[in-house]
């Protein structure tokens, strides 16, 4: 027979929104004289919004000494990975980054961040294969991998992860580099998180095919990838229907790679299962004019609050095509920074969209014709 404890963690990893159960499991907790169902509830406590800030602070310093003491015991097998050996376990100094960063929310491990600068020796997928104290993790991001996503593959306590990153957002191409194996099956990761809602791409993905053709993404609101190596990842997008709810599709060329041409961008524009996107970026991409076109007639800015277009080969004829579309008013704003318009373009669009619209930085021809955008960095 199922204990108390057993029944409302199950009510938990099925429902983890659910204060009610979050109250019940702290409560039983405290019963049991066991400190982490005070944390629990000092963690409920701070998501008042009508508490003051005098008593957020009393709060806040309890609920950091409870962690300091028991976010060992409280993250089990991982506490070794997490925060080193007990013998060393120590503060780290303002000045040194930490290995992981660790978050946790109404008592559970909420965030594991794999820092990418803290290139070491890590067993983190073995161990959460193993540790039951991540079932309720809402968010995994590896800047650095080393094996970690060929492990994570067989974990059964990843279905309330939420958001997943894989790759460092910034210094995309700075010396670091971040490069998954061909063999890395990801998708395969990817297609057990029936509840992700945020995907995050900042390294090279060969199996697009695979990844983007997955069923169970429904619950997709977020997809930014930058380094996808594989020229028809925008038609496996544009015709799986389980993105029907993505919102925000930020995609963009890797330097090395190719480049998001006019038929991909053709496919992601009119695509009939992509009705629900408001923030659409598409850079380094040769679209050009004639993708302009492409973008009035396909009716995405009946929609779209965002359009990014930066690096590329827009001119002043596909800013009159966009000038001219009684819809580009509907956007907040207009991104064409790092194209080919001179102050004819701008002006056709700044007469309509005035300070929502960006024009940094128009290249020379020069600079077109080496296509030089296709390599300058930049971050979403």
């Amino acid at each position: 027979m199922s204990s108390l404890r057993d029944i409302l963690e199950a009510a938990l990893v099925e429902n983890p929104d659910d204060l009610a159960t979050h109250n019940a499991y702290a409560d039983y907790l405290q019963e049991q004289g066991d400190p982490r169902g005070e944390f629990i509830a000092l963690q409920l406590a701070l998501e008042d919004p009508q508490r003051s800030e005098a008593d957020r602070r009393r709060l806040q310093e309890r609920i950091d000494d409870l962690m300091q003491t028991n976010r060992r015991e409280w993250v089990g097998v991982l506490a070794d990975e997490l925060f080193g050996p007990k013998s060393a376990a120590r503060q780290p100094r303002d000045n040194e980054r930490q290995t992981y960063d660790i978050r946790f929310a109404r008592g559970w491990l909420d965030r594991i961040a794999r820092l990418e600068d803290t290139v070491c020796s890590s067993d983190l997928g073995g161990l959460m294969c193993r540790a039951p104290e991540t079932r309720l993790l809402r968010t995994l991001i590896l800047e650095y991998d080393e094996g970690t996503i060929a492990e994570l593959i067989h974990s059964s306590y990843l279905g309330n992860l939420r958001v997943l990153q894989i790759g460092p957002r910034t210094n995309l191409l700075g010396e670091f580099e971040f490069l998954l194996e061909p063999e890395t099956e990801l998708d395969k990761l990817v297609a057990n998180l029936s509840r992700l809602e945020e995907l995050y791409l900042f390294q090279s993905v060969c199996l697009s095919d695979r990844l983007f053709s997955l069923e169970n993404l429904t619950n997709l609101r977020v997809l930014e990838a930058s380094e996808l190596t594989d020229r028809n990842y925008p038609l496996y997008l544009a015709s799986n229907p389980a993105f029907g709810r993505l919102r925000h599709l930020y995609l963009r060329s890797w330097p090395s790679g190719p480049c998001l041409d006019l038929s991909g961008a053709r496919a992601i524009l009119h695509s009939t299962h992509l009705r629900n996107l408001t923030h659409l970026h598409l850079q380094r991409s040769d679209l050009g004019d004639v993708g302009c076109t492409e973008i009035v007639t396909s009716g995405i800015l009946k929609r779209l609050k965002v359009l990014d277009l930066r690096y590329g080969e827009i001119g002043d004829s596909g800013a009159r095509t966009l000038a001219d579309c009684p819809d580009l008013r509907n956007l907040e704003l207009l991104d064409v920074g790092r194209n080919a318009l001179t102050q004819t373009g701008v002006d056709a669009l700044s007469r309509i969209l005035g300070p929502a619209v960006r024009v940094d930085s128009q290249q020379t021809e020069e600079e077109l014709e080496r296509q030089s955008y296709l390599r300058e960095a930049d971050c979403f």
